[in-house]
């Protein structure tokens, strides 16, 4: 399962690049989804500075069922509260829309130009052009490491998912963010962290805790009817 996340190629994907630069399609169909996903949010003073596509699938190291990573990059640094309305609309998205390009998944993220951003590519829909252009590099993961860590959060993620208590799953959930992100800032895409994240996603077991952990928020909210 681990070897799925640890692929590189010689050139970047042929389905959105060619002669390094975002084919003309993709980038026009892209730009539709930010327009669109821009709407959605709904946010009068938002302030767009620039589209940019992200990640793997705009690096060396796409695998198949790698997601296109769309970043909307607006002015600032979002607050704590900004942060939870963007993921929010973000996951409401996601719930009401299936897009692909290609056969690829497109996820949208809102992010702050004053945030960090680790990736090995990232590119200008805007200006088309590279923000920062990829480098090849080969994979050296420690397999061991990771296939501890898998087990280690898989066992977590599924004490989650048997759990009604709303607190610990979301814990769970940060708790998973953060590894991720301590791994990508360190030593970026190749880290156990990254790889772990990449793989626990794969096996459907991130998307079953963000699922459960909505579920549980719908319960927490309604009121059961009452029997007498």
């Amino acid at each position: 399962m681990v070897q799925k996340y640890v692929e590189t190629h010689d050139q970047l994907n042929p389905l959105l690049w060619k002669n390094g630069k975002l084919r003309e399609e993709v980038a026009e169909k892209l730009q539709e989804i930010t327009d669109a996903f821009v709407n959605f949010i709904n946010v009068k003073k938002l302030k767009v500075v620039d589209y940019v596509i992200t990640g793997s699938n705009a690096a060396y190291s796409y695998v198949p069922g790698s997601d296109i990573d769309l970043h909307v990059i607006v002015k600032g640094l979002p607050t704590e509260e900004e942060r939870e309305l963007y993921d929010a609309k973000k996951a409401l998205w996601n719930k009401l829309h299936v897009i692909t390009i290609r056969k690829m998944p497109v996820e949208v993220y809102v992010q702050g130009d004053e945030e960090t951003h680790v990736s090995n590519g990232i590119y200008s829909i805007k200006t088309d052009a590279w923000v920062q252009t990829p480098i090849k590099s080969e994979p050296n993961v420690n397999h061991v490491s990771v296939q501890h860590k898998v087990r280690y959060y898989t066992r977590l993620i599924k004490e989650a998912l048997e759990s009604n208590d709303i607190s610990f799953c979301k814990e769970v959930k940060e708790k998973i963010k953060k590894m991720r992100k301590k791994g990508l800032s360190s030593k970026g895409e190749w880290s156990i962290e990254n790889i772990t994240f990449k793989t626990l996603r794969y096996k459907g077991l991130i998307g079953d805790l963000i699922d459960h952990v909505q579920k549980l928020q719908d319960q927490e909210l309604s009121l059961a009817r009452n029997e007498n």
